[in-house]
């Protein structure tokens, strides 16, 4: 993470993140088919086949040039690619504000003390940029913890271990608490 930090072009420090799942998205765009639709029935040669591809695009990266990129990587010139983002609003990120930190310092430490806070980016789309679009700061501070090996986002089994939710209620009444002042 350091060398990443230090130099984002170092390929030695990306193929190390890259190759935990935990961090792939956070180190630079992701691109990965989620559907693929073919064919009008079980025995005929399909006449055609669509795939959705869904990328997850680093903040100041254009989309733009992402396609452009998808393009040249299929090199052919029969695949059409098409923008269906439905709306996706590219954003800057919101500035740390100090009341902000403070806040979740005082919440984790009542149900985690000693746990550092830093900020991190959200490898995941978030309604977020809906705010931020219109200038308003946004951001997440979630009290959670899990396993990355137990964490299924979106997945069929997406879950929340249930011994996070007293601890997520006392942290968000101390938030919300100290926040609202």
């Amino acid at each position: 993470m350091r060398a990443f930090v230090a130099n984002p072009a170092d390929q030695k420090a990306i193929e190390t993140l890259a190759a935990n799942t935990g961090y792939v998205g956070q180190i630079g765009t992701t691109c990965v088919t989620t559907m693929v639709s073919g064919g009008h029935a079980l025995n005929a040669l399909p006449q055609r086949a669509t795939a959705n591809i869904n990328c997850r695009i680093f903040p100041g990266v254009k989309p733009a040039s992402v396609m452009a990129e998808l393009a040249r990587v299929a090199a052919d010139p029969g695949v059409k690619f098409s923008d269906v983002t439905e709306g996706s609003n590219p954003t800057d990120a919101s500035p740390l504000r100090a009341d902000l930190t403070g806040a979740v310092k005082t919440a984790m430490g009542k149900i985690r003390p000693g746990v550092p806070i830093f900020p991190s980016m959200s490898a995941g789309a978030s309604d977020s940029m809906w705010y931020r679009s219109v200038g308003v700061p946004s951001y997440g501070v979630s009290p959670i913890f899990i396993k990355q090996s137990d964490d299924f986002s979106h997945g069929l089994n997406e879950r929340t271990p249930i011994d996070n939710i007293p601890l997520a209620i006392t942290y968000y009444r101390s938030l919300f608490t100290d926040l609202t002042k």
